[in-house]
């Protein structure tokens, strides 16, 4: 069942009306210090879970936050539980990992008690549009700066992404693509990227300097490539190279793979008109079959 309503829990506890006061004093509100997660929920179940909670425990490192996954596995079963007792079993659950309350200044408490919060929202109305149809893009402006130190992780400091997405309201493009100081596409907006380059091989854009390393890029990488018997390489794309490429697409760990069937510029001018091939369709096809909540 899918439910409009929205659901928290802090630290593994139901909340019914309202967050605590002491967020407000939170390193994660005051500072951006933290990292979430957005899990796809199906049929009560989070089907990549173990890699989200890897690449969460990995980011905890960098940023210096001690964390026990188990005790996040604990929180989150607690609260999808919590869904459950109100026949919610499908949707989005999104878990926010901070440094928890530091107080004023930059310098962490010597004793760092993380906060974890737990939310649901339903997914996407669109998802199936997603899913089963190519989608349009278009590149943004605003650039990614390098920042070798966050790379790959998904921290709370989101504000790139949300400068790139306020550059359109048009209802044309689904996702908008992002490129570093050099021109280099980095990833999607919410999404990471995979291109069939004029020569017929799938590459990926290298994330040591800038991005967020996706679950599901990962899985595609490791599994889903594989599977199909098709080779995938890490390699920088530039702008002349999508204006010239076979096929694109975009992917992340709610909405899966998405194939692109136009790039348009930040002009909102068609750069390149895209048929769906075959090996994107097995791609997606194998997705789907191995995972099957992406269907």
């Amino acid at each position: 069942m899918v439910n409009s309503k929205s659901y928290f829990s802090l630290n593994g506890q139901p909340v019914v009306d309202h967050l605590p006061l002491s967020l407000l004093s939170d390193r994660g509100l005051a500072y951006g210090h933290g990292l979430f997660e957005t899990i796809l929920l199906h049929q009560s179940e989070l089907p990549l879970i173990d890699r989200h909670l890897s690449r969460l425990v990995c980011g905890a490192n960098i940023l210096n936050i001690p964390v026990k996954s188990t005790l996040i596995e604990q929180y989150l079963n607690l609260f999808l539980e919590q869904l459950e007792s109100e026949a919610i079993t499908d949707g989005v659950v999104k878990v926010v990992f901070t440094a928890g309350v530091g107080g004023r200044g930059y310098e962490p408490p010597s004793k760092i008690e993380p906060t974890i919060i737990c939310s649901y929202s339903a997914l996407p109305r669109d998802i199936a549009i997603y899913r089963k149809e190519a989608i349009a893009v278009r590149y943004c402006q605003h650039r990614l700066p390098t920042h070798c130190a966050l790379a790959g992780i998904k921290h709370l400091n989101r504000l790139d992404q949300v400068l790139a997405r306020n550059e359109w309201s048009s209802e044309k493009f689904q996702e908008g693509l992002m490129f570093n100081a050099s021109d280099h596409l980095v990833e999607a907006i919410s999404a990471n990227v995979f291109m069939k380059n004029i020569a017929g091989d799938w590459i990926t854009p290298c994330l040591k300097h800038s991005g967020v390393s996706g679950v599901m890029r990962s899985l595609l990488m490791e599994e889903i490539f594989p599977a199909c018997d098709i080779p995938i390489s890490v390699a920088q794309i530039t702008k002349d190279q999508l204006a010239k490429c076979q096929q694109l697409v975009v992917c992340n760990s709610v909405k899966g793979l998405m194939p692109v069937h136009s790039i348009y510029n930040h002009r909102e001018q068609l750069v390149k008109s895209l048929l769906i091939e075959p090996q994107t369709l097995m791609l997606s096809e194998t997705l789907t079959a191995l995972f099957p909540p992406y269907r």
